[in-house]
């Protein structure tokens, strides 16, 4: 789902899901005065309490279509707000985007679209709150002029006095507030829809972690037989692979070619459909999620940075690491240098340091490289890096992680270039692998990385 979805339903949506406890309390409390209404009628002769609740089957069944309808409305009204709030989100993270592009009336266009939707499930509640309440005012004032007709005949047969008939004609007004139940059924029916959306979220089974301490190794990772889905749509089949205790793997391909995938299997991001995935001969699915966590680390192309000062947003893991050990990823990840000219270094609080990003991409590197034990994998992790600092983080990838094993998503060459060995991806399948010369001699390979070919089976 989108950030601005999951947003309403864990925060929105939750809110009005967690109010159906004072809204049920309310509800109780309005219904008492009218049972002791119909109580009161009972003892005052019981034809009259018979009476009145002839007409509550008709009653609850009026509320019980309207709960009906309203339900739909709500879910409907709520789901077309979760799209306002997912555009509206996607709007914010690229506003620089749409601004420089011009191309903001496209976009507050696109993000108010379904607006009139909105307006047209909103006027639909409005209207099946309005239609309730007409009915609920038409069965209500029958039923009242009902018992006193009742009353009026039980008094001129002298089983009633004239004080009961008067006493009847009250407590029937009081009996009658029943009808306040519908306003309380509209609260119920949006804290009903609300939970419902929140519950699509909690019902999504939590990841099966096991209880094994990691194996003693050096980071060899192993797929057997690995086939991977997204959407339910196949990416990736057939995969068998196997990376070498601290080698730097680079994976290449096509666009839709599952590299992405590949490289989430490989520290457990997501589980195969077939197949398995081993660390230094053990399931990824065997290890406890602290041991797994603390053994792969992952680098993203747009990495979220968590915590109250930049230190802490290095250090957010499985454990914290000590101040040494930050600043010697910061500055492997070539980010010591402009974190020591903010205001208080390590120490200035995340919200009052403006990062290019480019340097937030290099606090996301400083973090995996302070928190990965043994497998470091890197998706694209290039994309917001200068040409120079791109160069220096490869040199810290052969020079200073080389205890590592390494997997990183290639797009460029140079980073290609630099790994022991190349798995190009094709189709969702191994297509080839060799180290980034011998790839070269293979047609459509240099394409990858924009390179022309020589006509001679190599690129330039």
């Amino acid at each position: 789902m989108p950030a601005g979805e999951l947003t309403t339903r864990v925060v929105g949506n939750a809110a009005d899901a967690g109010r159906v406890a004072p809204d049920v309390v309310r509800a109780i409390t309005n219904l008492l005065p009218a049972i002791g209404g119909i109580v009161a009628l009972a003892l005052i002769d019981p034809w009259l309490c018979a009476t009145f609740l002839t007409g509550l089957p008709i009653f609850l069944l009026v509320v019980r279509a309207y709960a009906r309808d309203a339900s739909l409305i709500a879910r409907r009204y709520l789901a077309i707000q979760g799209t306002i709030a997912a555009r509206l989100v996607d709007a914010l993270a690229g506003a620089r985007t749409i601004a420089a592009a011009g191309t903001v009336e496209r976009e507050r266009r696109r993000v108010l679209e379904p607006l009139p939707d909105l307006h047209g499930a909103g006027v639909a509640m409005w209207r099946a709150q309005m239609r309730i309440s007409v009915q609920d005012a038409v069965l209500v004032a029958m039923l009242e002029i009902a018992v006193l007709a009742v009353a009026g005949v039980r008094l001129a047969d002298g089983h009633i006095t004239p004080g009961q008939m008067l006493s009847a004609g009250q407590y029937v007004l009081l009996a009658s507030t029943i009808g306040a139940a519908a306003s309380g059924v509209t609260r119920l029916v949006r804290s009903r829809a609300a939970a419902a959306r929140a519950h699509e979220l909690l019902e999504q089974p939590a990841t099966a972690y096991g209880n094994a301490d990691a194996p003693a190794g050096g980071g060899r990772l192993e797929f057997r037989g690995v086939a991977a889905s997204v959407d339910g749509r196949p990416v990736l089949a057939g995969i068998d692979l196997v990376v070498g205790a601290g080698s730097l793997v680079a994976i290449a391909g096509a666009s839709g070619s599952g590299k992405s995938l590949l490289a989430a299997l490989a520290g457990r991001l997501v589980d195969p459909d077939a197949g398995e995935v081993l660390l230094d001969g053990v399931t990824l699915a065997q290890l406890s999620r602290a041991e797994l966590r603390a053994e792969i680390g992952y680098g993203f192309e747009r990495p979220a940075l968590i915590g109250d000062t930049v230190a802490d947003a290095i250090g957010f893991g499985a454990w914290m690491p000590s101040r040494a050990s930050i600043v010697r990823a910061a500055r492997d990840a070539r980010a010591d240098g402009f974190i020591r000219r903010l205001p208080a270094g390590y120490d200035t609080p995340l919200h009052e340091a403006p990062m290019s990003g480019g340097e937030a991409q290099r606090v996301g590197l400083a973090r995996t490289f302070a928190h990965a034990r043994r497998v470091v994998v890197l998706d694209d992790v290039a994309a917001s890096l200068d040409a120079v600092t791109e160069y220096e983080i490869g040199e810290v990838l052969t020079g200073a992680l080389a205890n590592r094993t390494r997997i990183v998503v290639a797009h460029r060459a140079a980073t290609a270039a630099r790994a022991d060995v190349v798995i190009w991806l094709q189709d969702g399948r191994i297509h080839a692998r060799g180290t980034h010369e011998e790839l070269l001699a293979h047609d459509g390979y240099g394409a990858l990385f924009g390179m022309r070919s020589n006509g001679n089976g190599s690129s330039s």
